[in-house]
């Protein structure tokens, strides 16, 4: 074997080459997928808190300039992270006020896709 790029689809079957630990594919197999996804019309103050969730996770999100400062009304997010990410910000956004755990629910259904 020689060194290669391994897409996402085939990072599973490669840990299977590889014969890792069964446990060990399972726990790591969220960890393999990368999505980008965007997050339409978020009040500032939200847009803030997933960000912060996000970094806490170890992913990203991208806002308007102007949101940490709260000087513009609303902003879309692109949320950058792993499946496994996206499931730990899931949780925290659970805990959160009514309109945290709608920001939930509009990740999971977009995860779903």
């Amino acid at each position: 074997m020689k060194d290669a790029v391994v897409s996402e689809k085939d990072a599973v079957k490669e840990m299977k080459r590889i014969k890792v630990d069964p446990c060990g594919v399972k726990i790591m197999k969220d960890k393999a997928v990368f999505r980008n996804l965007r997050l339409a019309n978020l009040r500032s103050p939200m847009a803030n808190i997933i960000k912060e969730q996000m970094l806490s996770e170890g992913g990203d999100a991208a806002v308007h300039t102007l949101v940490v400062s709260c000087k513009v009304e609303n902003s879309d997010v692109l949320l950058m992270g792993t499946l496994a990410q996206y499931k730990k910000v899931i949780e925290k956004m659970n805990l959160q006020p009514m309109e945290g755990r709608d920001i939930a629910k509009r990740i999971k259904k977009l995860l779903k896709q």
